[in-house]
């Protein structure tokens, strides 16, 4: 069972995406970027789900965190937002460790869950 970590400042959202991916996997649910490190301090997840428009700091300050430490620069990412900033390219975003970036205005649920789970499929095999 995988550890995702989901951050999302939306209830409904948030609580939607913990009861989706809880169903196969061990989510943990925190609403800003500040919990989220202090989160990953204690426990490392296996993949980030991100939000870019988070409370106090956003989810770019986020990813830039995460990026510059060995043991956290590694966990795979995806961003679920509305609102990417136009000057991050998928290049830029690839750098952060970035591998997908969802537009949660159009996409499915589902698609998320897939989404997630190739992913975590993908960097296990990558691991082995």
């Amino acid at each position: 069972m995988a550890q995702i970590l989901l951050i999302e400042n939306e209830p409904w959202l948030g609580e939607l995406y913990r009861r989706l991916l809880g169903e196969q996997h061990e989510v943990t649910w925190l609403r800003d970027a500040y919990d989220a490190m202090a989160s990953i301090d204690q426990r490392r997840p296996d993949i980030v789900v991100l939000d870019i428009l988070l409370p106090w700091a956003s989810g770019v300050q986020l990813l830039h965190e995460l990026a510059s430490y060995g043991d956290t620069a590694h966990i795979p990412k995806v961003i679920f937002s509305a609102a990417l900033p136009a000057n991050l390219t998928s290049e830029a975003l690839r750098a952060y460790g970035v591998v997908a970036a969802l537009d949660k205005t159009v996409v499915k649920p589902r698609h998320v869950v897939q989404t997630v789970n190739d992913i975590l499929t993908a960097h296990a095999n990558t691991q082995n």
